[in-house]
């Protein structure tokens, strides 16, 4: 019994580094598109979060049953109840994604216009804080999760210098209303990718240590 329940946890496991895989994929899909204001490529972004929609039921389902009937405790029961989060928030940063590239069809009317650098800077800077937590969740590591909870604010601090930009553009009546609404909007689900990032990386913390680091700017 309790190397059957072994492997299903290794299963667990290995699917939710899968589906993280997955998403990763996404949101650098949907970030090529963004810059190069590509429909087509949005497009593939898009259809590319149905795989991601599947495996996240599948994973919820398999989680739920692994806790109902082997009843984990410690690490085990650790591990379980986070992938159910952590299973939650890759959805979201999905979601957000295809948010993102549902934008695109209105940057594509001005294709001549250039992506903000501020926005291509901070939308390099989401990829790297999710592919670093992909990382940190294979891998236990504790170090490069608390890296991930600190580049938020970088993240953050980049979409108040988008928005900043855009309203001051509607406010000269220099910038395309809509185009701005759009570069707002990318930013800020991209602003939302890092936050279930940091959401991701806080529960890394939970399941190496046992060290609850919500809400503990400090830890």
């Amino acid at each position: 019994m309790a190397t059957h329940f072994a492997q299903l946890v290794d299963q667990l496991r290995a699917r939710l580094s899968r589906m993280m895989a997955n998403v990763q994929q996404v949101v650098e899909m949907a970030t090529d598109s963004i810059f190069s204001q590509n429909v087509a490529q949005a497009d593939q972004a898009i259809s590319a979060d149905r795989r991601v929609d599947t495996e996240e039921v599948e994973i919820e389902r398999l989680a739920i049953e692994l806790l109902a009937q082997h009843h984990p405790v410690a690490a085990d029961l650790r591990f379980i109840t986070s992938v159910i989060k952590v299973n939650s928030d890759c959805e979201r940063i999905a979601d957000c994604a295809v948010n993102a590239c549902q934008r695109v069809p209105i940057l594509s009317k001005s294709r001549d216009k250039k992506i903000p650098e501020a926005l291509k800077l901070m939308c390099n800077e989401v990829v790297r804080a999710l592919r670093d937590t992909v990382n940190a969740l294979n891998l236990s590591d504790v170090a490069l999760a608390d890296r991930v909870r600190s580049s938020d604010s970088a993240i953050d601090a980049y979409y108040a210098m988008i928005v900043q930009s855009c309203l001051t553009g509607l406010e000269d009546r220099t910038d395309d209303p809509e185009r701005n609404l759009a570069l707002v909007m990318i930013a800020k689900n991209f602003e939302r990718i890092g936050d279930h990032c940091t959401n991701i990386a806080e529960d890394i913390v939970y399941i190496a240590t046992g060290r609850i680091v919500r809400h503990l700017h400090d830890a």
